[in-house]
């Protein structure tokens, strides 16, 4: 399905039982709502999940703006949740879909019931200023060649063949310039930080070859009482897809830990 938003025209697809509980998953750079294939038929018989591409990606197009790509896809969630009648739901995000949900969080607190992050980093507190030339340094990316870059790319965040594939294959539709924007934004969130989120159902996973991210996913599991991690073996940043088996079964014992997740909620068009 598509809804047309002020950024675009925005893909979607809205499956499982009507009145379950909602979750909204939120893909990572250059990626679309593919990745999450196996999670939508381990959930859509007891949970409404919604997919989709976010700007630039996959079936959706981009509009001509000057906003920061993470506030920007916030927005479109925001939208998406309007437009699919949704008053609140579960959000999920991948690498920069954990940026991008976390911005709805601070921003629209009321209309997140829980977050479940896979590969993501914390944007609170802020990062050290120290930080900005690793983030600069997505510049010289542009000298290598394309093929190279998106088979790079892919290789360092994934560890099954099939995974691999398809992350190559996306990519390379995405584009590189799309890519090294949306890093360099992502650089920028991490500088600028968001304020304390409000207290909410927490799950942090990660894949356990993912080195960067595990080490920082551990301090932000420490830091926020009652958070629950979990750590997925064989499997690299993209973790729902090299280990879909082990992700599902920690998001699904994740979302029967939440309180009152299963009551019925009104929808959010008859509440306006």
């Amino acid at each position: 399905m598509i809804y047309k938003s002020k950024y675009g025209e925005i893909y979607y697809e809205f499956s499982g039982p009507e009145g379950a509980p909602v979750l909204a998953l939120c893909h990572g750079v250059g990626m679309d709502h593919k990745t999450f294939e196996k999670q939508v038929k381990a959930l859509e018989k007891e949970y409404r999940v919604i997919v989709w591409d976010m700007p630039g990606h996959g079936r959706s197009t981009m509009a001509k703006h000057d906003m920061r790509f993470t506030l920007m896809a916030a927005d479109c969630l925001v939208e998406l949740l309007d437009e699919t009648g949704t008053d609140r739901a579960v959000l999920g995000g991948l690498s920069l879909g954990s940026f991008v949900i976390q911005h709805v969080l601070c921003k629209h607190p009321e209309r997140v019931i829980a977050t479940v992050h896979i590969g993501g980093l914390p944007l609170h507190p802020k990062y050290s200023s120290l930080l900005k030339p690793a983030f600069s340094m997505t510049g010289s990316m542009k000298i290598m060649p394309d093929k190279m870059f998106y088979r790079s790319l892919a290789k360092h965040r994934t560890n099954t063949l099939e995974a691999r594939r398809y992350m190559e294959n996306v990519v390379s539709k995405t584009g590189k310039d799309m890519i090294l924007k949306i890093t360099k934004d992502m650089g920028e969130d991490m500088l600028e930080g968001v304020p304390a989120p409000p207290d909410k159902p927490l799950l942090i996973t990660y894949g356990e070859d993912d080195i960067y991210t595990r080490r920082l996913s551990k301090k932000w599991h420490k830091r926020i009482p009652g958070s629950q991690r979990g750590v997925i073996p064989k499997a690299n940043h993209i973790a729902n897809q090299d280990n879909d088996t082990e992700f599902n079964k920690i998001l699904l014992a994740f979302l029967e830990t939440i309180e009152n997740i299963h009551c019925k909620t009104e929808n959010i068009k008859q509440t306006i």
